[in-house]
């Protein structure tokens, strides 16, 4: 870190051997808070590598930003604050809560794709939180790069460029190369002079609440953006949802801070219980006492209507952030009429109790960017609990697919594997087998299963447990099957009887 970039840190921090800036009441200027939005792999990522000369996207899994960041970067001897929200469209919660934080965005749009999906719903959200933007044009450098196509999209979503029928600012770039990116910082910089980018160091400190987790180390980590007042080491800090005493301040490279002031990123350790992402955060108990904040109901998110089919799910994940996309994954999955819902939810590692819980459940444990341990994996053999974990969200995406797929089609009522063959003639044929699963029924109508192909179908006439008629007969139970079927039975072949219409 340059002397520089130091010195300007300072400014809005005070470590253990300075002394706090003067009070006084009077408004000063804070730097400009920054999101970036767009969609997914039109560079926005790779614009805050090229900024920051970081190995961001390496720190990724999968190559896709999963959580939101907060950075202060240098330019012209001024701070900028960036917020990096995801780009895929399971994060659509984060990335407007990114905007409402910022006091300017950039919307990044590919020259070689133009406006896509998360392009338009970027579009309406930096509408509706009334949040100023520019417009960077991205992967200039691509062969089939077509920035008028991309003005003429833009202009059909409403977005009118400078020389193009509007007012908004523009910046063809490279986030690759860097070309064009010193400019764009320019263009924030020069936006920023037009809004009243003011905090009054003296008040309460008040801001949002944009991450939270549980460290395995360190305890409930919160990483938060200031918007106005002072923010002090032994502080108590409220949301509507939590609270506690600020044990451990750090500024976004998680050095140790005594305090500090708006638009810096601060990690802190202290809270008594993890806050929600997006509440908005006081050292003033009495200022968040009328604050609306949309509380979780753990036990009926994703809840499905009575008499319809559903997975149930105990969702964990490494963060709150991370959690509530997650589940926004999970609500927005649908398979016909097979529905989803969240029994629990939890930040953190899977647990044994997880494990039993599901198994009381009957649940399916889900795992977004975590882990269980050996231990807690036997547990949930024996305990007859899946558990499904994937730190990239395309692919939990595909996994809870297939189960609801596996819900949708429901176990046949029975499957008889047959023993031996004791006469055919004609399509009546006797059989013996034993029944591996579910229940065989008399007067059934059944499928004949050899390797994994169904030869046709038939009927049972009549059910013998041992030297009686019967009705029915049981899992593990064996018995003799007359049926009536076109098929040739032969030892090996499998009797499924397939499961009531509806």
């Amino acid at each position: 870190m340059t002397d520089l970039i130091k010195q300007n840190l300072d400014a809005h921090s005070t470590d253990s051997t300075g002394s706090p800036q003067a009070g006084g009441g009077q408004a000063k200027l804070r730097s400009p808070i920054v999101v970036v939005l767009g969609h997914v792999d039109h560079g926005k990522s790779s614009l805050l590598q090229y900024i920051r000369k970081t190995e961001m996207l390496k720190k990724e899994a999968g190559g896709i930003t999963q959580a939101t960041g907060a950075y202060e970067v240098l330019h012209k001897d001024k701070l900028i604050t960036f917020l990096d929200t995801p780009g895929h469209e399971a994060f659509s919660k984060m990335r407007s809560r990114g905007a409402n934080v910022a006091d300017l965005a950039i919307l990044v749009v590919a020259a070689d794709d133009g406006v896509k999906p998360q392009t338009k719903e970027s579009i309406q959200i930096l509408k509706q939180s009334n949040t100023p933007f520019v417009v960077a044009i991205n992967k200039i450098d691509k062969n089939n790069a077509d920035i008028e196509k991309v003005k003429q999209d833009l202009a059909q979503n409403e977005v009118l460029l400078e020389g193009y029928g509007g007012d908004i600012s523009f910046e063809l770039i490279s986030a690759k190369t860097g070309e064009g990116v010193d400019k764009l910082l320019d263009l924030l910089l020069f936006a920023a002079e037009f809004l009243d980018l003011s905090y009054d160091e003296s008040k309460p400190a008040t801001g949002i609440i944009i991450e939270a987790k549980l460290d395995k180390f360190r305890g409930n980590e919160v990483t938060m953006i200031i918007k106005d007042g002072t923010l002090r080491k032994g502080e108590e800090i409220f949301t509507a949802t939590a609270k506690g005493k600020i044990k451990a301040l750090q500024n976004f490279i998680r050095e140790n801070v005594d305090e500090l002031q708006p638009s810096s990123p601060a990690v802190i350790l202290g809270f008594e219980i993890l806050p929600q992402v997006g509440e908005i955060f006081s050292t003033d108990e009495k200022a968040i006492l009328n604050t609306d904040i949309e509380l979780k109901d753990k036990n009926n998110r994703g809840k499905t209507e009575k008499g319809v089919e559903e997975l149930i799910i105990i969702l964990k994940a490494d963060s709150s952030g991370s959690l509530e996309a997650a589940a926004q994954i999970i609500g927005a999955l649908k398979e016909d009429e097979v529905g989803i819902r969240i029994w629990g939810e939890g930040v953190g590692n899977i647990t044994d109790s997880d494990v039993k819980d599901a198994s009381a459940a009957h649940a399916t444990i889900i795992g977004f960017n975590t882990t269980a341990d050996k231990a807690v994996e036997v547990l949930a053999q024996n305990q007859n609990v899946k558990i499904i974990i994937s730190k990239i969200v395309y692919e939990l995406i595909d996994k809870l697919k297939v189960e609801l797929i596996r819900i949708k089609i429901p176990p046949p009522q029975g499957i008889l594997e047959v023993l031996k063959v004791f006469n055919q003639k004609n399509n009546e044929q006797l059989v013996g087998g034993k029944v591996t699963e579910g229940e065989i029924k008399n007067k059934s109508y059944l499928d004949i299963k050899r390797g994994e192909v169904i030869l046709g179908h038939g009927r049972i006439k009549s059910l013998r447990s041992g030297k009686q008629d019967a009705s029915r007969v049981e899992v593990g139970k064996e018995c003799g099957v007359f049926l009536e079927s076109p098929v040739v039975v032969e030892v090996g072949d499998i009797i499924i009887v397939p499961p009531p219409s509806k």
